[in-house]
């Protein structure tokens, strides 16, 4: 037997008491009542339903309502009569008071049993009485609200218990996404378990487990609680399926004992994300108190994990840990409010993990604890944020006092989970006294429960006291940094990184809400809407796409968008992970989210359904604890260069790997090899990033402009990744255009040459050119509504096939070699034109505004035909490639036969585009 060192055994007071348990301590659910199913129910919008005394005065409840459930999914509140682009809509709406009853049977047997009323999540305030009895108030949005009421049921008989809940702004934390009306909404209900539960009169109340340094033991505190109220004498047992246990005694008087042992664990394994190992611990109580014997058990499945900092680097287990997270708002259209069953959320959490994400940060709000278990067994590292996201924290005291408590509440409800690694208070905090606040908070929280990491708030401001830091500002596009974000200002490189940031503090880094890169909305999501929020939002953009006569082009701007999406999303990971020494990032988000002005910044929808344009394994590849990088000075090239570059790697992977053997190859589209190779053997350790090779390339055996594929694989197909480069030739050709007419005004000369039949290619000058689309290449970060400022575009949509593109290597959607054309261009807003043009080379709009946008168009105009191009392909051709070959390839067109446009538009028309 193992030898079980008793480290302390004294009365009330030793580390607090736990006063809303989460996990039911009664072992035989013989002992519990569900409440669940048809309540009686009553609004209660003018506050009738108390006295002015506080005395309860409603007589009868007239309606039902089912619980665990909302007023929303009853129908219950005001119907909507609006809709709002900027979110999705409730049917309906009601903040207030609301009154729930139900007349429930409770056997004789309880009578000698210590009772309560456990209401698992409550939004937010709940008061209860009790056959008429007034019991208490409680209020969290976070934890359980639990009542005792022994001193009022009548075992043997029908009781009658009335719940008032209500959901008005309690405290002013209206931003917060626990109550915030742009994602799970201010719904007014109760969800989650509904139960009386009924204990022995001395038992186990709470079992709470802290690993200690080095995972040798783990210090166990056992909370006993004797309502007797008379002397007891017991003992506690305790251990795993795996490590025998030991006994601790208690005697005296006391209502509550709490108890400590170190209990040995090196047999036991430690949990992290590959390997979730969760262990049974049994807790058994056996006491006589008033010469009558009472006994109770408890079961905890526990996870032990050692979690710390290692410079600044998270670490777990003494391995550095690399954070790769999506932010959770608490976005549940369905039903409204998050779902208190595992399964859901072992759902949520599997497609997290299959799209290469170990981590999910709640901001600014907790979860239930369903969400923990799943994260438990999965292997998913949870930052739980209290529901906070103020700009006038130190201007209400009671608000404060509130999240100090509600802090408390999460910390001991779900601190035993070893998925629980970190808690913040909030998100962008402001405010006169937000600094000593958050410091005060992290100081005593770290004293409290060393479990966890703790940070003040995401994002600001930052506090010497935290142990990590979640930093704004490490991203390729800040907010409203409009056309200066880095995708638009010059074209990619790969070898810039964040060191900057990471060598400003002596804590880790994870970056904060990053990834915000928005696809076209998918109207084919409509009909997947069956709850209480419905999509009008969509529906509205969709109308919009109709009235402009574009909606058959929906599913393209999807898809080409959705496609460009990945793009940006892709070499935005990749630079975090180039970074030396940083800890993690937290997308936003790896769904969608459906308000504040509407953010489809997913590769899964709200509802978590892949979308068509990237699979989790492809999305995987790159998001991964193991992958290859790339630093290279450009991705565009001529033929007369030498490709060169430096291979990197990371390994946060479950080991370090010895002797790995990196392949990798250059090949054209159709799979056909240009050069391939092998680095040197290497070892990676954990950590990284690992320099793994030079690559130097010449180009000289390419003729033609392509698009070639470097891929790089371990030779065990450990991981692997891949880029693209284009490659043009230093020269283009320059086809006869004797029948040709190249202009770049629209003047007489022009209009002349059309109407006697002839063949116009007009490179417009830009200057003159009008239009208020601003050039950019990105697409739109978060959306155009919250920001107010550009990108407001989302990519190019083209016809590779058009034999117009036949020269120049490109996809259906932007890359990064369209950043020359783009950001030289002058957009062209063609509403104006038949609503049958569709430019060659298209502008995706904002949903919001859904315009008709060419870079370049072709139509017959009087007997000619025309070829409009709204990018310059005059200055600095010489130092670009890719407008030479765009250029050649057009103007190869308009000397063929393919070039014949069907679209008539008048010279009118035309005349619209530029300045009078």
């Amino acid at each position: 037997m193992k030898k079980w060192t008793v480290l302390l055994l004294v009365l009330m007071g030793c580390w607090g008491l736990r006063a809303q348990p989460v996990n039911d301590p009664a072992a035989n659910r013989n002992n519990v009542i569900s409440l669940a199913g048809i309540w009686k129910f009553k609004l209660d919008p003018f506050l009738d339903g108390i006295s002015s005394n506080g005395v309860q005065i409603l007589s009868g409840l007239p309606e039902e309502i089912t619980l665990p459930g909302s007023t929303d999914q009853a129908g219950k509140g005001y119907k909507t009569q609006h809709m709002t682009s900027l979110r999705l809509t409730r049917l309906f709406e009601y903040k207030g008071p609301a009154w729930y009853e139900k007349e429930i049977y409770i056997p004789g047997e309880w009578k000698d049993q210590e009772v309560r009323l456990f209401l698992e999540r409550v939004h937010w305030e709940s008061q209860v009485w009790v056959n008429g009895k007034f019991v208490g108030r409680r209020e969290s949005l976070s934890a359980p609200h639990v009542y005792p009421v022994s001193a009022l049921v009548r075992p043997g008989q029908k009781n009658v218990i009335r719940i008032r809940v209500n959901n008005e702004m309690i405290h002013n934390i209206e931003y917060s996404h626990a109550v915030s009306a742009e994602t799970q909404t201010n719904w007014n209900g109760i969800i989650g378990r509904i139960e009386l539960q009924a204990f022995e009169k001395v038992g186990v109340d709470d079992v709470q487990v802290y690993p200690q340094s080095g995972l040798q033991q783990a210090e166990i505190k056992i909370q006993v609680r004797n309502s007797t109220g008379k002397a007891v004498s017991g003992k506690i047992s305790f251990g795993t399926d795996s490590v025998a246990g030991g006994e601790l005694p208690f005697s005296g008087n006391d209502s509550l004992f709490c108890l400590s042992a170190l209990m040995p664990v090196t047999d036991l394994e430690p949990w992290d994300e590959f390997n979730p190992a969760l262990h049974r611990l049994s807790v058994e109580l056996s006491a006589v108190a008033g010469g009558q014997q009472f006994s109770s058990s408890r079961t905890e499945m526990i996870g032990l994990r050692e979690l710390a900092t290692q410079g600044t680097r998270l670490a777990i287990n003494g391995r550095p840990v690399f954070i790769r997270g999506t932010v959770n708002c608490a976005e549940f259209p369905i039903t409204g409010y998050p779902p208190t069953d595992t399964g859901s959320w072992m759902r949520i959490l599997k497609i997290c993990r299959d799209y290469g994400l170990n981590a999910v940060r709640f901001h600014s709000w907790c979860p239930p604890e369903a969400a923990f278990i799943a994260a438990d067994q999965l292997g998913i590292y949870l930052q739980i944020e209290n529901s906070d996201w103020r700009f006038t924290v130190g201007k209400d005291s009671a608000t404060n006092r509130f999240l100090q408590q509600e802090a408390d509440r999460i910390l001991e409800t779900y601190g035993n989970h070893p998925s629980f690694i970190s808690l913040g208070e909030g998100n962008e905090l402001v405010g006169p006294t937000v600094t000593s606040f958050l410091g005060d908070l992290v100081s005593r929280w770290k004293e409290k429960d060393p479990r966890h990491l703790y940070t003040g708030s995401a994002a600001y401001p930052l506090v010497p006291e935290n142990q990590f830091n979640v930093l704004y500002g490490a991203r390729p596009q800040r907010w409203k940094e409009g056309l200066k974000g880095l995708f638009n200002v010059a074209p990619l490189n790969t070898t810039y990184d964040y060191t900057d940031y990471v060598q400003k503090h002596p804590v880790p880094m994870i970056s904060h809400e990053v990834g915000q890169w928005c696809v076209y909305p998918d109207f084919n999501e409509i009909p997947r809407y069956t709850g209480v929020l419905k999509p009008y939002n969509y529906e509205l953009f969709r109308e919009l796409l109709r009235d402009r006569h574009m909606l058959d082009q929906a599913q393209a701007f999807m898809e080409a968008s959705g496609k460009f999406q990945v793009i940006q999303k892709k070499e935005e990971i990749e630079s975090y992970l180039r970074t030396p020494g940083m800890a993690g990032y937290h997308l936003l988000q790896l769904n969608d989210f459906p308000g504040q002005g509407t953010s489809p910044v997913g590769v899964v929808d709200v509802l978590w359904n892949p979308k068509s344009y990237v699979t989790a394994a492809e999305f995987s590849r790159f998001q991964s604890d193991r992958t290859s990088l790339l630093r290279t000075s450009s991705f565009v090239w001529t033929n007369d260069q030498t490709f060169k570059a430096v291979a990197e790697a990371v390994n946060f992977g479950e080991s370090a790997l010895q002797d790995v053997v990196i392949g990798w190859s250059l090949r054209y589209p159709d799979g056909g090899l240009y050069q391939e190779g092998t680095f040197e053997a290497l070892d990676l350790p954990v950590g990284g990033p690992f320099k793994t090779g030079d690559l130097s390339v010449s180009l000289n055996r390419i003729e033609q402009a392509t698009r070639l594929i470097l891929s790089m694989e371990t030779k065990e197909g450990t991981f692997s990744n891949h880029w693209s480069i284009w490659v043009y030739p230093a020269e283009a050709e320059k086809p006869d255009l004797k029948n040709v007419l190249v202009t770049e005004k629209w003047d007489q000369q022009t209009k002349r040459q059309l109407e006697k039949g002839g063949n116009v290619m007009l490179i417009a000058d830009t200057a003159h050119l009008v239009s208020d689309v601003a050039p950019g290449f990105s697409g739109i970060s978060w959306n155009v509504v919250w920001s107010g400022t550009p990108p407001n575009l989302l990519g190019i949509l083209c016809d590779p096939t058009h034999p117009a593109l036949a020269d120049f290597p490109t996809e259906f959607h932007s890359n990064w070699q369209w950043w020359d054309l783009v950001a030289n261009s002058k957009p062209m807003v063609l509403d104006h034109m038949p609503p049958a043009l569709k430019p060659l080379v298209q502008m995706i709009p904002d949903w919001n505004n859904p315009r008709r946008i060419g870079l370049l168009f072709e139509a017959k105009v009087g007997k000619g035909r025309l070829l409009v191009c709204g990018v310059d392909l005059k200055n600095k051709m010489e130092q670009r490639p890719v407008a030479r070959q765009f250029r050649c390839s057009l103007e190869k067109y308009m000397t063929g036969d393919a070039f014949n446009p069907f679209q008539e538009v008048t010279m009118e028309m035309i005349d619209k585009l530029f300045e009078k």
